[in-house]
């Protein structure tokens, strides 16, 4: 299956972080989680060509060390970025996509193969939500143009609503890599909590971003681990 990666333009990127990492940090995050998403696409058997959609020049380099293709953005949306994406796999050939954001630096090549898996061959929709259950975290369709994509504030139930008007099922999955996406302080404390040998963390532990984080507001919620 094909894979395809939005990415906003780094400079722009994680502006909810702001007062946390300063806006070279902010580019340095979204490069780091950018280029580890890249790296597990690259990882999965499953995954047969990837296709980057940006209007990031910088973005172009990293895709091709990755041996992805680079596919400059038209607009800027990302459903549209996602459908754009979908066209130009559909030119190369590919009849079904999967779709991942560039700010799940926790996702594996072993999720990427269970949500390919779970798709399968069939007519359809399977999804992965993130932490809160609202957005969308993992996408895969097909056939490509099966429907308009959803993305944005309470993607998921939008995404699942229209597959079901078009009478096409809806497989849902729960992957805990992929499901943690970067946008705010409790996102990084909960990404910090993890031992794992990614670019994002080598980062966030260099600038010591744990003592940069404020206090938790809800302070008996658990750490996950």
């Amino acid at each position: 299956m094909w894979a395809v990666v939005p990415i906003k333009q780094f400079s722009v990127a994680k502006m909810r972080l702001a007062a946390i990492l300063d806006e070279a940090q902010r580019v340095q995050l979204a490069r780091a989680m950018f280029r580890d998403v890249l790296r597990a696409l690259e990882r999965c058997d499953a995954v047969c060509g990837i296709v980057v959609v940006s209007r990031e020049p910088d973005a172009r380099p990293i895709a091709a060390e990755f041996g992805a293709q680079y596919v400059v953005e038209q607009g800027n949306d990302l459903s549209l970025a996602v459908t754009q994406g979908g066209r130009h796999v559909m030119a190369a050939g590919g009849t079904a996509m999967l779709c991942l954001h560039g700010d799940v630096p926790l996702v594996t090549a072993g999720e990427i193969g269970e949500l390919i898996a779970a798709q399968g061959d069939r007519r359809g929709l399977t999804l992965v939500a993130d932490r809160d259950g609202t957005g969308t975290n993992g996408l895969a369709v097909s056939p490509i143009d099966l429907m308009t994509f959803s993305y944005g504030r309470d993607s998921f139930e939008a995404h699942t609503e229209t597959a079901r008007l078009l009478g096409v099922g809806v497989r849902t999955l729960e992957l805990e890599g992929l499901s943690l996406d970067i946008d705010t302080s409790d996102d990084l404390r909960t990404l910090m909590a993890y031992d794992r040998d990614t670019e994002t963390l080598e980062f966030l532990r260099r600038v010591d971003v744990v003592s940069r984080l404020p206090p938790r507001h809800n302070v008996g919620q658990a750490v996950l681990g």
